[in-house]
């Protein structure tokens, strides 16, 4: 057979916003906070981008089939949102339309025909989509191949707040067995991980439950950071700027996508339950809870990390 070549159709608009981080960095509440801006649409979660480009990585897939395909996607995507199609209505949900800055616009378009005249609006007002991804910096050489031209917001977070909130909520014992954590998986040795798993040399089968915790979040940290300071058109940001002074950073973001923030944007911060302050001794705590958990060699490499991180932020870009 003739070898075939996909096309990437032309995307109805290039004001896609990649909202990225590490699990439990407070992406969803950063994607919350921006989609209170001035021409966004409301947030939506991106499986498709986390899902392809390890498969890319991988060579399961090639790129000019993920281009064509993510384009596709995306064009799918906004066309959706203008005919309110697909959209969550769930009224709890932070991506659900009862969160957004103007619910009532998506009920309104429920009763708009699909058509050509849709895909003219859209090129006519040229929204911003944010999108919400998950563990996407370790795949920034791949994505930055793809030449899609998009800004990406990359929110970072303390090592010790993360393997915390990891341990918290499983996620040294549920990939695998929990059928609710949509992580793509794979077989490494008969044994069952994480997809990003495959990049680390370090065994974690044998630890405990907290030491897979601190090898996955450290792995992941030590394998963004070189992608991330090689990315243009990004902005970074962390926890503590977007939960401690969080009026003055989203002012920042809104600067830096060249839009706008406006009175639901205050709203959205006070339903945020932001600013807070930082409790020093509940990060104490947090951190003593760890080391009764874990092996005193990942407590220490635990520590030469945080201390990067509260040093110089692993050296990137000055935040």
């Amino acid at each position: 057979m003739k070898r075939i070549t996909y096309y990437p159709l032309k995307l109805l608009t290039k004001n896609f916003v990649l909202i990225d981080g590490i699990s439990r960095t407070g992406k969803l509440l950063l994607g919350s906070l921006i989609s209170s801006f001035n021409r966004m649409e409301h947030l939506e979660f991106g499986e498709t981008f986390e899902h392809l480009l390890p498969a890319v990585k991988f060579k399961k897939i090639d790129l000019k089939f993920t281009k064509a395909f993510i384009h596709n996607y995306l064009n799918q995507l906004v066309y959706n949102k203008y005919i309110s199609r697909n959209v969550n209505f769930r009224p709890n949900d932070r991506t659900g339309i009862k969160q957004s800055r103007n619910p009532k616009i998506y009920f309104e378009r429920l009763k708009i025909d699909d058509g050509d005249k849709i895909v003219k609006i859209i090129k006519k007002e040229k929204p911003y989509i944010p999108i919400v991804t998950h563990d996407l910096s370790v795949n920034f050489d791949i994505l930055k191949k793809l030449n899609l031209d998009f800004k990406i917001i990359e929110i970072l977070r303390s090592p010790v707040e993360m393997v915390y909130s990891w341990y918290k909520r499983g996620l040294g014992k549920r990939f695998g067995n929990d059928q609710r954590i949509f992580t793509l998986l794979i077989n490494k040795k008969k044994n069952i991980y994480p997809w990003y798993n495959a990049l680390f040399v370090k065994e974690i089968k044998k630890q405990s439950e907290c030491d897979i915790c601190i090898t996955l979040v450290l792995s992941l940290i030590k394998e963004s950071i070189p992608k991330i300071k090689k990315m243009k058109n990004i902005y970074l940001t962390s926890y503590d700027l977007i939960t401690q002074d969080t009026e003055n950073e989203l002012f920042k973001i809104s600067k830096f996508l060249k839009v706008k923030t406006n009175k639901n944007t205050q709203k959205f911060i006070n339903r945020e339950n932001c600013p807070v302050t930082f409790d020093k001794q509940k990060f104490e705590n947090k951190l003593n809870f760890i080391r009764k958990k874990c092996s005193n060699k990942n407590f220490e490499e635990l520590l030469i990390l945080q201390k990067k991180y509260e040093k110089d932020t692993y050296k990137l870009k000055k935040i």
